[in-house]
């Protein structure tokens, strides 16, 4: 008897069963590394550390794990154009459909010769398709002031031109205006796995689920 109330309990806005609704969602579970940051000839700088975003569409719920997070700071080793990191990123979200698919922003800092701490430059990727892994290069992107004098006080000066909000280069309609010229990388290896996704007719091409 207890049962079939609880199969049978309504939403106070929704007339299906409780069980349904709450099938109407799938998981997708996220975890990695931020590997190093190489830069061709070398950071620009020391004392490389680097910030993560997570974001996605308005559908996307995190219901465990971390949206942001820190790396520690780290030095070149005896190759100069790598700086290595090893931080490990694990997070899970739900959603009800794949609009929005979850996104991670890179903002890389480190100290100019002033030992002032600046951008390093900026980098974004979109995560693997539920059931695979992936090693991911994303280009680092140096944000360029937009006028000869600003550009001329910021070399005195050693610092770049930062952006008020990095999530912006998850939005093209947003970023489309920023100038940028590109130097050097962010290496990740991500996995990701989905749950619940061949129940809601969702087929990613290697579907674990």
């Amino acid at each position: 008897m207890i049962s079939k109330m609880i199969h049978n309990r309504k939403h106070d806005n929704d007339d299906r069963p409780f069980d349904v609704l709450h099938d109407n969602y799938f998981h997708l579970n996220v975890s990695g590394q931020i590997k190093y940051a190489y830069f061709p000839l070398g950071p620009d700088g020391s004392s490389i550390f680097c910030r993560y975003d997570v974001i996605s569409g308005p559908d996307w719920e995190i219901v465990s794990g971390l949206k942001s997070g820190i790396t520690q700071i780290a030095q070149p080793g005896s190759r100069m154009e790598i700086v290595t990191f090893n931080m490990p990123i694990e997070f899970t979200f739900k959603s009800t459909n794949p609009h929005g698919w979850p996104q991670i922003i890179f903002s890389v800092y480190g100290s100019n010769w002033w030992r002032c701490e600046t951008s390093r430059g900026y980098a974004r990727c979109h995560v693997p398709l539920a059931g695979s892994s992936r090693e991911i290069r994303a280009p680092l992107l140096i944000a360029r002031c937009k006028n000869v004098w600003a550009a001329i006080v910021n070399w005195f000066s050693g610092r770049n031109p930062e952006l008020k909000d990095p999530k912006v280069l998850g939005d093209g309609s947003k970023a489309k205006g920023l100038s940028t010229q590109s130097y050097g990388e962010i290496i990740v290896q991500l996995q990701s796995v989905c749950r619940g996704g061949t129940k809601m007719g969702l087929d990613w091409g290697q579907q674990l689920s």
